[in-house]
């Protein structure tokens, strides 16, 4: 397995899966529409964002978006990671820590201190992030009212 930047024309089929990536990413929280899936990609591409991708025989498995934003608790930029995602046949392999393995390394080359991402409550990819150094720092909680 290769970790590498995905080329334009991989990135084009990775934007492809978009709605996919939505609709388990979110764990039901948000409406999945293609719309709503460029609305969430769109802003880290336009902003510099990429993405990595793990490559076996010419095939991508999976991928990472590597970006910036500012953390305006800290106005400090951080590295952020919008989206890991590997396909379902792939899955299983390690490909997801070696994704984020590439993704720390390259925003670490980039001069950044921190490395922040989302994850949606119940999400089981949870235990991943946490086995690979992240720790929570805000919980978002919500009520509904009807």
């Amino acid at each position: 397995m290769t970790v590498r930047k995905a080329t334009s024309r991989e990135s084009q089929e990775i934007l492809g899966h978009a709605l996919d990536v939505l609709k388990e990413s979110t764990m039901g929280h948000v409406e999945p529409s293609w719309e709503k899936a460029m609305q969430m990609v769109s802003p880290f591409l336009l902003s510099g964002g990429y993405y990595l991708v793990s490559i076996e025989n010419n095939v991508i498995q999976g991928w990472i978006g590597v970006g910036s934003i500012m953390d305006y608790h800290t106005g400090e930029m951080v590295g952020v990671i919008p989206e890991v995602y590997v396909l379902p046949q792939y899955r299983k392999q390690g490909i997801a820590e070696e994704l984020c393995e590439g993704a720390f390394k390259q925003l670490k080359l980039e001069g950044y201190k921190k490395v922040q991402l989302h994850v949606y409550s119940g999400n089981h990819v949870k235990h991943l992030y946490e086995r690979l150094g992240f720790q929570e720092v805000s919980s978002l909680m919500e009520r509904n009212l009807e």
